[in-house]
Order: C-alpha cells, then sequence, then structure tokens
C-alpha cells in the first residue's frame, strides 16, 4: 500500500474519532406560535402567531384549534409538548387544524432556534452522552476572551420539564440564572433533561429520576475533559428540586463548594403534606375546614409514597380521595409517578450530611411550596458535625421563584412581586469568595 493511500486512511480514521468524540444534535425548531391545550377535547388552541413567520406564512392563525402534528394526535398536555419539543428546525411539519368548522392542513418549514446571546459571554450548545446512548443537550457560557483555566458551575435544574435554555425572559427565574452566568466569572454549565429541547431520549412527562440523574454524570466527564476547566475550582448550584439533588449529583465528584437553593430535604412525603397544608391555606380554606381535609390528603400521599400506587390505582381503591386529587391519573406536574416514588427512595439530610465541601443554603421566607425549616435542619446536621460548613441564608420575602412580595399571601397569588436582586447578589458573592479561596 503507498503513503498517499496510508494518509488518506489514517485522515478518514481520525475524522471518524472527532466526530464519536463530538456528537451533534439537530437545533430545535422555532415555532413563532402558542398553542394552549383545550381542556376535556382532543387538540390545542392557537393563542398567537408571530406575523410573517413560516407558520403564518403557511396559513395558522390565532384561533385555529389544531388536531393533530405530523399526524400524531394530542390527548393531552404532556403529549402535546411532547409533539412539539420533537419538532427540529429545517424539518417540514404538517399541521391539521379546524376553523370555523371546517378542517383544513398546512405544512411549513421553520428554523433553527437560535441560541441565547449576551454581552460579556460566549455560549456554546454541546452534546453529551449519557449511558443509555442518548445525545443530552448541555450550553456552556464562559466570559468573552477568557484565557486560561476558569472555575465552573454545574447548574442542576428544577422538577419540571421546563427548558434550561435562558432566551431574554423577564421572569425571575431568568434573570437569576442569567445573573449568575454574567457576574461569577466562572464557566457555567447547563443540562437540558432527556426529551427536552435538543435531547434525545425518553419524553420527558415518563423520563424516571435515575436516568435524568445520568445526564449529570456525562456532565461531569465533560468537565474533566475540558482544557478550559480548573477540575480544583468547580462549583454545584442547583435550585428547586435540584437544590435537592445537587448533593447526589456531586458525589464522588471534585467539588469545591455547594449552592443548594430554595429546596427540600425531607423525605417527598413529608415535603407533600406540607405543601398541601400551605396550599390549602392560602387558597382560601379555614382551618376547620383544613383540619376536616388533611387526613384524606395524608391518606393519599402514604399510599402514593409508602405502598407505591399511582393516583390512578388509589383512586380506583378509594374513590372518596377523588375530590382531593387536582392532577393526573399517572402523573404529577408533568413527571411521571414512579419519579417521585425514586425521589422518596433518598434519604436527603443523610446525602447532605456525607458530603464534605461548604455549602451555602438559600429559603425563600414566603415560598409556600418548599418548607423554609428544611434549610435550619440541614444547616444544623451539617454544622453539629462539621462547624461552620453549612451557612444559611432567609431571603426576605422571597417566594419559590425568585421574586419579593409584601406578604406570604401576595406570594401565593404572584401579586406584584419584584425580582430578588438582594439574594441574588448575595449568593453571587458567596460563589465568588469560594471561587477565590485556594
Amino acid at each position: 500500500m503507498n503513503r498517499s493511500l496510508i494518509c488518506f486512511f489514517m485522515l478518514m480514521l481520525l475524522a471518524a474519532v472527532s466526530i464519536a468524540q463530538n456528537p451533534t444534535l439537530k437545533r430545535k425548531a422555532q415555532l413563532d406560535f402558542r398553542v394552549r391545550k383545550i381542556s376535556d377535547s382532543p387538540g390545542a388552541r392557537v393563542t398567537s402567531v408571530n406575523n410573517g413567520s413560516p407558520a403564518y406564512k403557511a396559513g395558522l392563525r390565532a384561533g385555529d384549534v389544531v388536531l393533530t402534528i405530523n399526524s400524531h394526535s394530542l390527548p393531552d398536555e404532556n403529549v402535546l409538548y411532547q409533539r412539539l419539543w420533537a419538532l427540529r428546525g429545517g424539518d417540514q411539519v404538517k399541521l391539521t387544524m379546524v376553523r370555523n368548522n371546517q378542517t383544513m392542513s398546512i405544512a411549513f418549514t421553520p428554523a433553527p432556534a437560535p441560541l441565547e446571546t449576551y454581552k460579556s459571554l460566549d455560549v456554546e450548545a454541546i452534546a453529551l452522552t449519557n449511558n443509555s446512548g442518548d445525545l443530552i443537550r448541555a450550553f456552556v457560557t464562559k466570559p468573552k476572551d477568557a484565557k486560561g483555566k476558569l472555575p465552573a458551575i454545574l447548574f442542576v435544574s428544577w422538577l419540571s420539564c421546563s427548558s434550561v435554555e435562558l432566551p431574554e425572559r423577564d421572569d425571575s427565574w431568568t434573570k437569576m440564572q442569567r445573573e449568575v452566568a454574567e457576574k461569577s466569572g466562572a464557566l457555567m454549565m447547563r443540562i437540558e433533561k432527556p426529551g427536552v429541547g435538543d435531547s434525545e431520549g425518553p419524553p420527558c412527562a415518563e423520563c424516571d429520576l435515575h436516568t435524568e440523574l445520568d445526564g449529570y454524570k456525562a456532565a461531569w466527564r465533560h468537565l474533566k475533559q475540558r482544557s478550559d476547566v480548573d477540575t480544583t475550582n468547580i462549583i454545584v448550584f442547583g435550585a428547586s428540586l435540584g437544590g435537592t439533588l445537587a448533593s447526589i449529583v456531586g458525589k464522588g465528584q471534585p467539588v469545591k463548594a455547594y449552592v443548594s437553593a430554595v429546596s427540600v430535604y425531607k423525605t417527598w412525603l413529608e415535603h407533600m403534606i406540607e405543601l398541601e397544608r400551605r396550599r390549602l391555606q392560602y387558597s382560601g380554606k379555614t382551618q376547620r375546614e383544613i383540619n376536616t381535609l388533611m387526613p384524606a390528603y395524608i391518606e393519599f400521599h402514604s399510599d402514593y409514597m409508602n405502598y407505591r400506587k399511582t393516583p390512578e390505582h388509589i383512586i380506583q381503591e378509594k374513590p372518596h380521595l377523588a375530590s382531593i386529587w387536582y392532577d393526573e391519573p399517572r402523573h404529577q406536574y408533568g413527571r411521571p409517578a414512579k419519579f417521585y416514588m425514586q425521589i422518596q427512595d433518598f434519604n436527603f439530610l443523610e446525602t447532605w450530611g456525607d458530603t464534605s465541601a461548604p455549602v451555602l443554603f438559600v429559603a425563600g421566607e414566603y415560598d409556600w411550596i418548599m418548607s423554609v425549616d428544611d434549610s435550619q435542619i440541614v444547616t444544623d446536621m451539617i454544622n453539629k458535625k462539621t462547624p461552620g460548613r453549612a451557612t444559611r441564608y432567609v431571603a426576605k420575602g422571597m417566594d419559590h421563584h425568585w421574586s419579593v412580595y409584601a406578604n406570604p399571601q401576595n406570594a401565593f397569588d404572584e401579586v406584584n412581586g419584584t425580582y430578588a436582586q438582594e439574594t441574588v447578589t448575595e449568593m453571587i458573592a458567596w460563589i465568588k469568595k469560594m471561587i477565590a479561596q485556594p
């Protein structure tokens, strides 16, 4: 074999290795229209369409009822979002819809969704391979023109199937994450859940907890291989359920420090019973009514968590509990029942007690979703073992969503909230302090 042919095969081999090490994901579609599932009826109503968009040019209008997406029906909200998230830029989309009692079909080709942008940060959209072989989308931001190795923040996200992408929205969750990315001076990595955004894998509504956690193992593998990351200076920052899971994500890894914000540390059963009481209270029930209702909630959630019965199964066996369940037969908050049973299996106070790095616990004074006393329990437990390792910060007037309110009722009703700037500033200062320590 001559030298030219050998060189050719070597180049082909190197190209194949490069592709294997740098997998690619198609970008999700920029749809430029909004829909809302119609209750107790097939289809989803179009609430808005951007003028001039491919969908608008194809004939889609506000008020239309979409019956199918690419020939797939839309029986419930979970399936609706699965179908929308499966659409990719550059691929044709076919809709069957009804307008004025007339059924019609349209087709259009959406563009790929643009990436988030920052004046001071570069943005990468990368693909990670989890242990199931699925490609998971991750986003990396870092200061423009940064040289050498940077400290890193691995962000652990919430319970819901919402994307971790950060478009220029005004909600407080987005503002908080963008501010941490821009002001920490660190490389920051966010992981999309399986089946969300560009990610492959099972639909998020059917994805279990262990499959989701597997994505963070892939994230660690990637961070450790990057030439621009100081692997001795990595902060794990989790919020909501992500703050609960942060100790598991960091287990066995070189974690410099943790931030755990607006999170739960008791068992999921205890959490749900406490949440139900607060929800009833702020919904206007009297204490007499609450005390009458709580035994049913305790019975329901005990069957759910302790006896591993889905809500559908519980209601079939105990019809008297049907009236208190306000979610889907096999899902809760958009995740499968199995997901919560797996959460119940963890002893989060124990997993946090097993950590060794400094940790900041952030709690919202008016967070009705998570019990503010959880953060006190976990802080006291850690500091009893290692005095001074845990710091607790209670954000005055803050709810679960990084907004500040005048009172707990306003927080529940989400009336006249403002961004929790003081809390986010304090949190970033603590992160920068940890980064600066040798």
